[in-house]
């Protein structure tokens, strides 16, 4: 009797390549269809035809149509989060600095407004699903981002507050939240106004609010 082996190429197996065409496969076709008919129009079996795989296989992705959104976007919102913070002026004001690199969250959000308006929907009020946990780890990440420039202006004597670094990141990161879901909600906003408006709004933040009597 005649007996197979599996060679590994570059230390992967036959199995892991054809596991990871599989994951490409119904990433694009996620990609594709949630990009042009939108999330409420798509169906999982949809996805499955085009990625030219069963649906049972659909289900080892993903262990849901939400959570194929987010397998949709993980990879991209991974390297986005490690692109718009890697090279930061640090001679600029913090502000700056923010709007700087928030700046290629909205071009990135921009570039398929219907599939960025369902993604961020979704997200909202869903947090389960393995998908969905890579999503909010790149989130957390995104948060530790601003931390640091935080930490950074504050070493250089820009930034003076009683708040920790993490809770000035995480109120910066929440208005920009709520901002970029406002701009994608208006189908005709540019991305210098959605900046614009956002760089306001974190003016308020950096500059504080005084009161008096």
């Amino acid at each position: 009797m005649s007996r197979s082996f599996v060679f590994p190429m570059n230390g992967l197996t036959l199995r892991s390549i054809n596991k990871a065409d599989k994951q490409r496969r119904i990433q694009d076709a996620a990609r594709e269809l949630f990009g042009t008919q939108g999330f409420d129009n798509t169906s999982t079996r949809e996805i499955a035809s085009v990625a030219g795989v069963g649906l049972a296989t659909l289900f080892l992705y993903a262990s849901d149509k939400r959570d194929l959104l987010f397998l949709a976007a993980n990879d991209d919102l991974e390297a986005l989060t490690r692109t718009a913070f890697a090279e930061v002026d640090y001679s600029s004001p913090l502000l700056s600095q923010l709007i700087e690199s928030f700046g290629f969250f909205f071009r990135f959000y921009n570039k398929n407004r219907l599939f960025s308006r369902d993604l961020l929907r979704e997200l909202t009020f869903f947090t389960s699903g393995h998908q969905s946990i890579r999503f909010q780890v790149t989130r957390r990440a995104t948060i530790a981002s601003v931390a640091r420039l935080v930490a950074q202006a504050r070493s250089s004597g820009r930034v003076n507050c009683i708040f920790s670094d993490e809770d000035v990141a995480e109120a910066i990161f929440y208005i920009f939240a709520a901002d970029v879901r406002r701009w994608l909600g208006q189908e005709k906003s540019t991305i210098t106004s959605g900046l614009n408006h956002l760089k306001t709004l974190l003016s308020v933040v950096l500059c504080g609010l005084q009161h008096s009597d």
